[in-house]
């Protein structure tokens, strides 16, 4: 019969090599795991974020467009003022800066007002405001 016992510390070697050959793979697979997840999560994250950021363009866009609009009504209602005032009071509207001035071309007499933002309080007294 062979003698076994000058193999059992190399067998005892070997298993603590296996051993510890185990429990670095079972670190790592973990380890990568949990990046992993980590990555996964992060990746939903952005993806939200985008998501909400497109949307919130989207409605700024729409904003614009409706300011726009308002914008270019507001230019024609203040160029048509300009030509009815012109053509049948002889009146010139200027209008510079944060200030309306009035000047009738006739007299040469001229009223600058500061531009408010609402309404005047004149107006609210005839509109019974």
């Amino acid at each position: 019969m062979p003698d076994f016992s000058s193999f059992v510390p190399m067998f005892s070697l070997v298993i603590a090599l296996l051993a510890a050959v185990g429990v670095v793979v079972a670190f790592l697979g973990n380890r990568n795991k949990g990046l992993s997840e980590v990555q996964t999560s992060t990746i939903t994250s952005l993806q939200a974020t985008i998501g909400s950021l497109q949307a919130q363009n989207e409605a700024q866009e729409k904003q614009m467009q409706t300011l726009e609009k308002k914008v270019a009504r507001c230019e024609g209602v203040i160029s048509t003022i300009r030509y009815t005032l012109k053509d049948r009071r002889r009146l010139r509207l200027e209008v510079k800066d944060d200030f309306v001035t009035l000047v009738d071309e006739r007299t040469g007499a001229e009223i600058t007002v500061p531009i408010h933002n609402g309404p005047l309080s004149k107006e609210e007294k005839e509109d019974g405001r």
